[in-house]
Parts: structure tokens; C-alpha cells; sequence
């Protein structure tokens, strides 16, 4: 008789008490609890459902002959923001067949690098202070030389607080973003930093200044390095 082996794990800090949910023909035939595992038995060619919460699911068609089954279903998000959000429009919950090893080798702490490796980089003082600086001066210029112009002073500040509170956040997550987002943050940052610089109503002298000094954020962003601690993310 066929005998389809299924294990869950949940990667993430989120529903850990909840079950995963295991359908056929729209009925529930089991639940496995993140980490544990089932055996079905007389399920040859059937189409399994898996259902995590009621938002996340996945399917998977079984073979048609008397072949064992070894299958690993795993959900996995980036547990900080904004990459959260962004995780919001990728499948979540994934089901794949895997050899009987890697089946039995499967754990929550393996899995979780393999599907986020750690990354280790120093982080680079003067990008942090440059970066605060220019938001700083964006956040108060509005107060003092844009008195009279409300769109440049709603703009100014705006980009101001957000790059105040964007760089609050690259201390306190640099240790679980991986390297390419850091820069990526900076770099948007840099931009529209740029931009205001631009049509800011400024003297030379500090637009240059500015102007100048974004220049420098962006090439100590980029050339910061990183090394890999863990293994690279596994191919759907």
C-alpha cells in the first residue's frame, strides 16, 4: 500500500500553535503540528491540500504508483519590515517532495538558514551619522528657510522624519537584513535626497554642500562588503 509521508515546519514567530491542515477531495483527513509529521496510507494519484491559517495554502499531486512519499511543507516570511509587507505577495507556504534524508533531517533551525542566512557586516558608522545628519536638516528646514513655500516644507519634512526613523531601523535590524536591502534603503534615501536638493529653493553654497555630502553616503553604502554565514536560499 502507498504511504505518503508529510512534515510542517513553520519558520516564522507567527501561529506557532496553529496546525497545518491536510485535505483530499475537500475533506480534512489530518493535522500536523509545526515540527511533527503523518504518514497517509491508500492515497495513490490524489491531489493533497494544505491549508495554514485560513490565508496560506499549497497543493501537491501525488504519484499513481505504490512509490513511498516523502513530503516537506514549510512556510517562511521575512519577520521585519518593510520586506513583511512585500512577503505579503509571495507564496508563503510551500509544498515539495524531497528524498527520504533530507525528510528525516528536516529541522526548524536548518531550514530557517537555509531560507534566510544569517549575514554578518560591519556596520559603517559614518553612513549612519551622514544619514542622520541630512535627515536632521531636512527635518527642521521647514522651520527655518522654507517658511513661505508649504509644498517644499511638507516635502522636506516628510523625507526628513522617514529618514530619521529609516535609519533607527538599520541599527536595530542589521543583524537579520541581508546586505543588498541595507544598501538598498540607503540608495532610496539618497534619492530622493538628491531630488529634494534639487528643487529646493537653497543657496549654492548649501545645495553643493548637501549635494556633496549625499555623494559621500552613497559611496560608503556601497562599499560596504558581507560575508556569508549560512547557505544560500534552496529553489522552489
Amino acid at each position: 500500500m502507498k504511504k505518503v509521508h508529510i512534515k510542517f515546519l513553520n519558520l516564522v514567530n507567527v501561529g506557532v500553535g496553529m496546525p497545518l491542515k491536510i485535505r483530499s477531495g475537500g475533506k480534512i483527513i489530518a493535522r500536523i503540528q509545526n515540527g511533527d509529521s503523518c504518514t497517509i496510507e491508500g492515497m495513490k494519484g490524489e491531489r493533497l491540500k494544505f491549508n495554514f491559517d485560513i490565508f496560506y495554502s499549497a497543493s501537491i499531486h501525488l504519484q499513481r504508483d505504490d512509490s513511498e512519499e516523502f513530503i516537506l511543507v514549510t512556510y517562511f516570511c521575512r519577520e521585519y519590515f518593510p520586506a513583511i509587507l512585500l512577503d505579503l505577495f509571495k507564496k508563503l507556504l510551500i509544498a515539495k517532495p524531497v528524498s527520504e534524508q533530507e525528510f528525516n533531517t528536516a529541522t526548524f533551525e536548518t531550514y530557517k538558514k537555509r531560507y534566510n542566512p544569517r549575514q554578518d557586516f560591519d556596520q559603517d558608522v559614518s553612513v549612519l551619522v551622514v544619514g542622520f545628519l541630512l535627515s536632521i536638516i531636512y527635518t527642521f528646514l521647514p522651520f527655518n528657510l522654507l517658511k513661505d513655500q508649504a509644498n517644499n516644507r511638507d516635502l522636506s519634512f516628510f523625507i526628513g522624519v522617514m529618514g530619521i526613523i529609516g535609519f533607527a531601523m538599520l541599527i536595530q535590524q542589521h543583524k537579520i537584513i541581508q546586505l543588498k536591502e541595507y544598501k538598498a534603503r540607503v540608495l532610496v534615501f539618497s534619492a530622493l535626497s538628491i531630488m529634494l536638493d534639487i528643487i529646493l529653493p537653497l543657496s549654492a553654497f548649501m545645495q553643493f554642500t548637501l549635494l556633496l555630502t549625499t555623494g559621500l553616503l552613497v559611496l560608503r553604502v556601497l562599499m560596504m562588503k558581507t560575508k556569508t554565514l549560512g547557505k544560500v536560499s534552496p529553489r522552489y
